[in-house]
């Protein structure tokens, strides 16, 4: 995984917690309250949206060493490329 598509998923997870906790709470708190299907849906959606954003915090942490080295080899290309 890259470091760009790491940022996307990210994000893309985050926003997901945020918006099946919201509908989630709005869902619980209207009328219908814990008998709506839809509540449990979004309560399920913002389950899977939080394991996967602690997946991807895992992905983060065991692919930091690769991110830096590569970091590096980029830094290396740069210098000599600006020494020609």
């Amino acid at each position: 995984m890259t470091r760009g598509s790491w940022k996307f998923g990210a994000w893309s997870a985050a926003g997901q917690i945020a918006v099946s906790a919201l509908l989630a709470l709005n869902k619980l708190w209207s009328e219908q309250g814990f008998d709506a299907v839809s509540f449990w849906i979004y309560a399920a959606w913002f389950a899977v949206s939080v394991a996967q954003f602690l997946y991807l915090l895992r992905v983060r942490r065991k692919d930091a060493p690769f991110w830096d080295e590569e970091d590096d080899r980029r830094a290396d290309w740069d210098r000599r490329g600006r020494q020609l």
